[in-house]
């Protein structure tokens, strides 16, 4: 029997713009262009709808999936977090799902292949944010442990943040799974407890308590798979015409993104990797460049 595999991102108007990008270039690879595309629709226009479904995509309105205190003073895009566990439920008949956030885009679709053949495993397919490029393995750890260590306190408690904010923090932005998993039950489970606490990064650190506390199997991919760009700016490889991990060998990386402020920026400080400018750095946009 053919495998049956679906590409999901989501968001709202306001986040169409990156959306369009990230689905731009998910179709860009032969990788994508062989998986089915599903959109979350937490509020696009009717333009934006046309043009999704343009590219082949099926729309769903996702409803709360959850009911918890506070919901009413969010916008309908956070649906798009809480409707995650039950992507088999919105999007049925698949044999393996793959999530990529609206703010992410694909430049190698090797990385796609990577996540499906890990969630073809039976485990979680997911990239934790752990390099030896990255600011908070380095200067920024203090930042980075007092941001994610108040998140878990705030879903769970102190014990859970001072013990899980030592583990590479698991990164939900891209993540596979087969669609008969336990994850998903699971998943929906210790969210759900959470958001009784906190809406604080809650499905991030819901699927990190999943794994490792609730022991629920999962395979790291390299960081390559899913590069939070805050974290260490891509450098550019003029020759290869790629951005590539910012410490030797250069390796080119598969998806970009561009998390936190990032994706407000026009432009950021690249250092150039071969050709005439090598060494040198340079404002370079870091967004998808298919559509410019």
């Amino acid at each position: 029997m053919t495998e049956r595999a679906i590409a999901i991102t989501g968001g709202d108007a306001a986040y169409f713009d990156l959306m369009r990008d990230c689905i731009g270039s998910l179709r860009a690879t032969a990788e994508g262009r062989a998986l089915a595309l599903g959109i979350l629709d937490c509020g696009l226009t009717d333009v934006q709808r046309a043009w999704c479904r343009e590219q082949g995509a099926v729309l769903v309105e996702p409803v709360w999936d959850f009911d918890f205190p506070g919901r009413e003073k969010l916008k309908d895009g956070y649906k798009a977090l809480t409707a995650r566990p039950f992507l088999p439920r919105y999007f049925p008949g698949f044999d393996l799902y793959l999530w990529i956030d609206g703010d992410c885009w694909v430049q190698q679709g090797d990385a796609l292949s990577l996540f499906l053949a890990a969630a073809r495993t039976g485990a979680l397919a997911v990239a934790p944010e752990i390099h030896r490029s990255m600011r908070h393995y380095h200067h920024a750890w203090t930042e980075f442990s007092t941001i994610n260590g108040a998140a878990y306190a705030e879903c769970f408690n102190k014990e859970t943040a001072e013990r899980l904010i030592r583990y590479p923090l698991i990164n939900a932005g891209v993540f596979a799974l087969q669609g008969d998993a336990p994850h998903w039950a699971g998943w929906a489970e210790v969210l759900g407890e959470a958001l009784q606490r906190s809406a604080n990064m809650t499905d991030q650190i819901a699927l990190n308590v999943l794994v490792y506390d609730r022991g629920f199997a999962y395979a790291p991919l390299p960081s390559r798979c899913n590069w939070p760009i805050h974290h260490a700016t891509p450098a550019w490889d003029a020759e290869r015409g790629l951005f590539v991990e910012p410490a030797m060998p250069y390796d080119p990386l598969g998806i970009l993104h561009m998390t936190i402020y990032t994706k407000r920026l026009a432009a950021l400080d690249v250092r150039e990797i071969g050709g005439t400018r090598a060494g040198q750095v340079r404002a370079r946009s870091l967004r998808w460049p298919g559509l410019r």
